[in-house]
């Protein structure tokens, strides 16, 4: 399950620094990236596994509402990361894991225990160490509050995973969440140019390094680590697989620094520290 759990964080932390790449080098707009992201790993899924779908309701039920949820949280997460750094983006995505007993408590009524409360309160002043230029100031970055709406719509979306799959048909689940999350996408897609009148150039799409970067995309980034996460999730706990997702934005850090030359000062260390430590005390089992 370990190397399972760092081959699916690694591939994820990619997606930081490829999205950022789409997103400010070649202007792509955020609906395209999942739309396309999205349609490409479903049809991924349906070729590959196509005897092992079926289509009840239950299944499309179910896959749609792990999907919708899956793509609320990624164009929270694309548009929070067109004014923030790669950095940020991950570790402030990782506070999924300070929502879920929240989550969990609003579904399944569970108790939230006295050190969750205060990792929560310790995350927090991390957040606002990346979030803020002038640590004196209150004014936080529009971008970083997306990517803390989209760990907690993440948080949703991984309570959802651990409870519908402990039936036996997860590629069914997967391939619905896919194509749910490509729909949801599309109609973000419609928003954006009716809205915003944003508009697609055609010769950035069919551009042979944004042609290779979606497909990664799709397939090492979405279809494959997506796959892992159903299958791993069916066999632990959410706040463990949460725990195990730690490493992310570690990696997502790494990557940062080494492909898109970004700082990493004393605030962010202290921000990440103090994030990190919060996610940690959340997982500590309570003494009998």
């Amino acid at each position: 399950m370990l190397i399972l759990l760092v081959i699916i964080n690694l591939l994820w932390a990619s997606t930081f620094i490829f999205g950022k790449v789409l997103l400010v080098d070649y202007e792509l707009p955020v609906s395209f990236i999942i739309s396309f992201r999205f349609l490409l790993a479903g049809i991924t899924v349906g070729i590959f596994f196509k005897k092992k779908i079926t289509l009840n309701r239950n299944n499309i039920i179910k896959g749609s509402i792990i999907g919708s949820i899956n793509g609320l949280a990624m164009i929270f997460q694309l548009v929070g990361l067109q004014y923030t750094t790669a950095s940020n983006s991950g570790f402030l995505t990782a506070t999924y894991i300070l929502f879920l007993p929240f989550v969990e408590k609003l579904f399944w009524r569970n108790k939230i225990r006295a050190i969750v409360l205060f990792s929560v309160a310790t995350a927090f002043i991390g957040v606002y160490l990346l979030s803020v230029s002038d640590i004196g100031s209150f004014s936080f970055n529009i971008g970083d509050i997306y990517t803390i709406a989209c760990g907690l719509t993440f948080a949703f979306q991984i309570m959802f995973i651990s409870h519908f799959t402990k039936e036996k048909n997860m590629f069914s689940l997967i391939f619905v969440q896919f194509i749910a999350s490509a729909v949801l996408g599309f109609g973000y897609l419609g928003y954006e140019i009716f809205v915003f009148g944003r508009s697609i150039d055609l010769d950035t799409v069919f551009d042979p390094i944004v042609i290779l970067t979606l497909v990664f995309l799709a397939v090492f980034a979405t279809f494959i680590p997506f796959s892992l996460q159903f299958y791993i999730q069916k066999r632990i706990q959410p706040t463990i697989a949460g725990l195990g997702y730690l490493m992310e934005p570690v990696f997502t850090v790494i990557l940062a620094v080494i492909f898109l030359s970004e700082g990493f000062g004393w605030q962010t260390f202290f921000g990440v520290l103090l994030i990190l430590t919060g996610i940690i005390m959340v997982n500590i089992k309570k003494k009998a």
